[in-house]
């Protein structure tokens, strides 16, 4: 494998330089256009898709013919594409005319509101505020489906934007074309009315998915120096209505919710009814817009997929909720995988669970995701170039009802005693603050900015949540990045401080969790667990140095750092602290076609990681391939050969363990999307030098499109996972030194099989139907038990202790090391885990901005005993109780 990536490496830069024979259109002639937008003579026209009405043929201009970006840049082509842009007090409007060579092959997909890889497609994106931050833009494809999406300088594309617009399209094969008319309020757009040049950064692109073809109305080369930076300018945009002053979405939902009954249980009777509504809205402030929303419900939203996840660090799921998608880029302070603020913290689950449950003596009512009262967001940006974005948030007190049997002592509960009922609060009144600045001068070539986030719980009257939660976290950031020499170059930091305050019994249970675990013996001389502080401070951050731009060799110097003490995870995801990281990166592009590839990307970086107490912890080094062929497949390898590697996480807060050297290898293929059917697969695998520890993933999927309407996808997951050092748990052991703590680890062998299907109706661009469903199962065997000994040593076998069969002994569901007199015992940790996830979602906007949803969630899950074989599994997985809820949804949009 290793022979094959070196060999890519070597010939991907020379599979190009293949040129179609014609003249290219000179540089300064395709990029950074102007377009001199027409204000309306007041007339209006009907949004159908047609552009043979005066309105179109007898005011404005038409464009310049689009220039070709792939694949070939500049060059010219013979599916000619032009548009015209006007404006009114209350509207912009947008006509594209598509010419196309090969009309019986236009693509007419239609896909899911914002799915904007089917069909052939225009979009149409403007930076009103023309600082090369950030453009919102509109989709529209064949088919008529719609999508709005904000994206970055960056390329990062948010498409839970919503906006409410009205697009249409219309085919006439027999003159070779198609056209496309949008109608784009000023109210969905954020702008500054008064402007002293009246000048907005535009972008138009088409796609033509049967040749493989992007267009461009003025080029954004595909080695830019920032993708909104590279927009065209559109000017005369002078003397703009203000926009309209509020908008309101108030919704109404029903939901029935049937469980498993649970004998005895005042709560899981079977059938719940629950109703409620709420209202999310949006008020024009000037250059800024406010959002609020009260009592919001996402019960439309996908359900998060699956996982297994037997490693001390917090599961990542993405946000899918609306409110907090929106405007994210103003929000967004992220570095690495890590980020300030994390939206999925606001209305998660309780952080305390009821004890004592048994479901036979003492029952507790089922817990949704703890309430959000209400939020507000302002997000916008003046004249002056100021962008500010801020959250405030607050999320209910919760309450669960417990049902108990009274006991005396240790003695067991009377079955036949009555249940006394309690109310324990599982999460505390909350108040989420959020605060973004950010500054840019210089056409955006210089930006300064901060962030601030306070989370404030009220927990004086709960004392078991203060021995648990913190009373107050802080965290203050700042940023900078400059470029310079034509944005070739460029300086970027990120500096952050945080500080978290609580009850000594919070504060100690801070620094031992995975975040930071100040217990382990590593880091005694330089950290140690203070039982008596009531605050924990730390930093982070990194400063970076690079090439970019429109150059086909990239490099980058980062060097990062997280003290020990740094923490965010009450308004933020950070996955570990105690870290100082110096990466470098070089990167070739070759983005000119050949005769077998289009573009090429080879990366080679170089990581070092050092812990504050000066060990070297991680040290690797990597390659990476990416290409992407004439005819549209998309072909990935990498490899990675870590060299030394130190874990101070997989004993949970135990000695810090060496790993042999590994590789870790990933490739990935997929076929051209924009056909009827698709394939992917996807391969990563770790395999150590020591030949014991070993995991391989592989990921296959395939997409069949039935008639422009109706698509059905397939994707299949399974993993083989061979780990030698498997962290079973710490034991105190009688039979050692007193306060002598045994690490048991184990040989694990685990299977893991997922399946994930999707089905995906539109039977007209505002009417869908989409199935998502995922059976998963995982199951582990531990065998060889062994216990942590030198730890760090060079040699491999003197790092454990296996325990011999007079050592330990199993007795039912335990295990023994030792006597019975002494040792200790642990459960046996084999497992199945089974689930079964899905939802059903119809959608349908029955007016512009007003929708109606129909929801059934699924769920079936269920951790036990180990059983073989996936079949077995599956079998078990389907006789298990289940979980539905149904859910009608209407929400209605009012603009004034």
């Amino acid at each position: 494998m290793r022979k094959l990536l070196l060999f890519l490496l070597l010939a991907a830069p020379l599979c190009s330089q293949a040129q179609q024979p014609q003249a290219e259109i000179p540089f300064d002639q395709a990029y950074k256009r102007t377009y001199n937008i027409t204000r309306t003579d007041g007339t209006t026209p009907e949004i159908d898709g047609r552009l043979d009405e005066e309105f179109w043929q007898q005011q404005g201009e038409w464009s310049q013919p689009f220039v070709q970006v792939l694949p070939y840049e500049r060059m010219p082509t013979r599916s000619t594409t032009r548009a015209k842009l006007l404006y009114d007090d209350r509207y912009i409007y947008v006509g594209v005319w598509c010419r196309d060579i090969r009309p019986d092959e236009i693509n007419r997909f239609i896909g899911n509101r914002d799915e904007n890889n089917v069909g052939d497609l225009i979009s149409v994106a403007f930076d009103p505020y023309h600082d090369f931050r950030a453009g919102t833009e509109f989709n529209i494809n064949v088919g008529g489906n719609k999508t709005d999406l904000v994206v970055t300088d960056r390329l990062e594309v948010n498409r839970s934007w919503n906006a409410v617009w009205d697009g249409r399209t219309h085919v006439s094969e027999t003159d070779s074309l198609w056209t496309a008319e949008l109608r784009i309020p000023f109210s969905q757009l954020r702008y500054n009315r008064e402007t002293e040049d009246g000048v907005w950064g535009l972008h138009i692109r088409r796609i033509i998915r049967s040749g493989n073809e992007v267009q461009n109305w003025s080029l954004i080369p595909i080695k830019n120096s920032g993708h909104i930076y590279s927009f065209g300018e559109m000017h005369g945009m002078t003397d703009l209505a203000r926009a309209n002053g509020l908008e309101l979405l108030p919704y109404t939902m029903g939901k029935v919710l049937r469980e498993p009954r649970i004998a005895g249980s005042p709560y899981q009777k079977g059938t719940n009814w629950f109703g409620t509504g709420g209202l999310d809205g949006k008020v024009a402030l000037s250059d800024f817009t406010l959002d609020f929303t009260i009592n919001p419900d996402f019960g439309q939203v996908e359900v998060d997929p699956s996982v297994m996840n037997l490693t001390a660090y917090e599961t990542f799921f993405e946000e899918k909720r609306p409110f907090f998608l929106e405007g994210k880029h103003i929000l967004d302070f992220g570095f690495g995988g890590d980020m300030m603020f994390y939206t999925r913290r606001i209305g998660a689950q309780a952080t305390y669970t009821p004890e004592g449950i048994d479901n036979k003596n003492s029952f507790a009512a089922y817990q949704e995701n703890v309430p959000i009262l209400g939020a507000i967001k302002l997000t916008g940006t003046n004249k002056r170039g100021l962008t500010i974005g801020g959250v405030q948030s607050f999320t209910a007190r919760q309450r669960v009802e417990v049902s108990r049997r009274p006991h005396v002592n240790d003695a067991p509960a009377d079955p036949n005693a009555p249940l006394y009922e309690e109310r324990i609060t599982t999460e505390p009144f909350t108040n989420y603050s959020i605060v973004r600045m950010q500054k840019n001068w210089d056409g955006n070539n210089t930006q300064l900015g901060g962030m601030v986030t306070s989370v404030n719980r009220s927990l004086a009257a709960h004392p078991h949540l203060q021995d648990i939660m913190t009373d107050n976290a802080f965290v203050g950031g700042v940023d900078f990045m400059h470029y310079f020499r034509d944005r070739n170059y460029y300086v970027d930091f990120k500096g952050m401080f945080s500080s978290l305050h609580g009850s000594k019994e919070a504060i100690t249970r801070l620094q031992t969790n995975p975040i930071h675990y100040y217990q382990r013996a590593s880091a005694q001389d330089y950290l140690g667990v203070d039982t008596s502080r009531t605050s924990l401070q730390g930093s982070g951050g990194y400063i970076e140095f690079g090439r970019r731009g429109n150059n086909k060799w990239w490099f980058s110097e980062n060097i990062s750092w997280l003290t020990p003490g740094f923490d965010l995870n009450d308004a933020g995801f950070l996955r570990q602290a105690d870290a100082l990281t110096n990466t470098t990166l070089v990167s070739y592009r070759q983005t000119d076609p050949g005769n077998l590839f289009r573009t090429n990307t080879v990366n080679i970086s170089q990581r070092n990681s050092w812990d504050f107490g000066g060990r070297a912890v991680d040290n690797d080094i990597s390659a990476q391939w990416v290409g992407y062929t004439t005819n549209r497949l998309r072909l990935e390898f990498s490899e990675e050969f870590t060299f030394n590697r130190v874990d101070s996480r997989m004993l949970r807060g135990g000695p810090d363990i060496r790993l042999d050297p590994f590789f870790t290898t990933a490739a990935a293929f997929r076929t051209d999307a924009a056909k009827r059917v698709y394939f992917e697969i996807a391969y990563q695998g770790d395999h150590s030098l020591d030949k014991i520890n070993s995991s391989n993933s592989i990921t296959p999927g395939v997409t069949l499109r039935i008639w422009d309407r109706i698509a059905l996808g397939a994707n299949f997951n399974t993993l083989w996972n061979r780990n030698n050092l498997q962290y079973v748990g710490s034991f105190a052991n009688a039979n050692t030194t007193a306060g002598s703590v045994s690490h048991v680890m184990s040989h694990l062998d685990q299977r893991t099989y997922g399946v994930t299907l999707r089905l995906q109706m539109n039977l007209t661009p505002d009417l869908s139907v989409q199935f998502y469903g995922s059976p998963f199962t995982s199951t582990g065997r531990y065998t060889d038990f062994k216990s942590a000994a030198n730890t760090l040593s060079r040699n491999y076998e003197e790092r454990f202790r296996s325990y011999s069969t007079s050592e330990i002994s199993a007795d039912g569901g335990e295990y023994r090391v030792g006597s019975s007199a002494g040792g200790f015992s642990f459960a046996n940790p084999d497992f199945s885990f089974n689930e079964f996830r899905s939802n059903l979602v119809v959608r349908w906007e029955y007016l512009p901005g007003s929708t109606l949803y129909f929801v059934w969630e699924h769920r079936m899950s269920e951790r036990a005993a180990m059983i073989r074989g996936w079949a077995d599994n599956l079998d078990q997985m389907w006789g298990l109780p289940a979980r539905n809820t149904l859910m009608l949804k209407l929400n209605y949009w009012i603009n004034w």
